[in-house]
């Protein structure tokens, strides 16, 4: 008796140690989770097929649809800041948006991106310049929280990067995102670099798009470059860059990665 009563507990401390993560449900599009602040934590998923952004409660149930309309030749790239009092103070949910189009040339191609930043009945809060394809919210020591929207022109040799910066209201709070595993840039080579670094690079599950920072050791940007699930490795020129030790690392919604530090002679 006292064998079988070991034998039954053993088994049961043995069931305990192994379990494993139940299945729950699937999405047929990229989504993620985040907080909002009647709502609570919701799923958010973009529908490439149907331009809309679908948010469902923890229990996988359908709450609200909100179409996204694209121009013409555009696909959803992204969805990014999901929230209800991060851009202004009323009660309707608020998003960015990010559209990319495939533009082809003779020897090689370039993508160019729209980016819009809506509420859920379809107003545009605000009107970005044509070409942004990434934004940052960035909360500073003294002035609050600014909007920072990336334009890229990829048209032109070497491309050009501008940097918008908008004000947000003040309070404001926004909505945070909790899936972060899984992001993150591999080593870069060659390290030290001359003309050009090789950085690989995974973004997290549900993101579509990040950007690949390059700062020297005063926080100063210097290099930027707009990333989506295809991307796998980047490739940054250095070659105009003034020698010296920099830090690069994956900025993805409201996360950024481990920054790493590189080289440049």
């Amino acid at each position: 008796m006292k064998t079988e009563i070991l034998i039954i507990v053993l088994w049961l401390a043995g069931t305990t140690i192994v379990a494993q993560p139940a299945f729950e449900h699937t999405y047929s599009e990229s989504a993620n989770i985040c907080q909002l602040e009647s709502l609570g934590e919701v799923y958010y998923s973009m529908d490439v097929i149907n331009k809309q952004c679908l948010i469902y409660d923890l229990d996988h149930n359908l709450l609200k649809a909100i179409p996204l309309p694209t121009p013409e030749g555009y696909y959803l790239a992204d969805i990014q800041y999901l929230s209800e009092t991060l851009f202004n103070s009323d009660n309707l949910l608020e998003l960015v948006y990010i559209c990319s189009k495939y533009v082809p040339t003779e020897l090689s191609y370039y993508y160019t991106f729209e980016t819009k930043l809506i509420n859920e009945n379809g107003s545009t809060l605000v009107t970005l310049p044509p070409g942004v394809g990434f934004t940052q919210v960035i909360e500073t020591a003294g002035q609050g929280k600014k909007f920072l929207a990336y334009e890229y022109n990829y048209s032109i040799i070497p491309y050009r990067t501008y940097t918008h910066v908008y004000r947000l209201p003040d309070p404001a709070t926004k909505s945070t995102s909790q899936l972060v595993t899984g992001q993150g840039q591999g080593n870069a080579y060659p390290n030290p670099a001359q003309r050009q670094v090789n950085i690989p690079v995974q973004l997290p599950d549900g993101a579509a798009s990040g950007i690949l920072l390059l700062s020297n050791l005063n926080g100063q940007q210097i290099l930027s470059y707009p990333v989506t699930r295809s991307t796998g490795n980047v490739v940054l020129p250095v070659d105009r860059v003034a020698p010296g030790t920099y830090i690069y690392q994956l900025s993805c919604g409201t996360t950024k990665s481990d920054a790493r530090r590189i080289v440049i002679r």
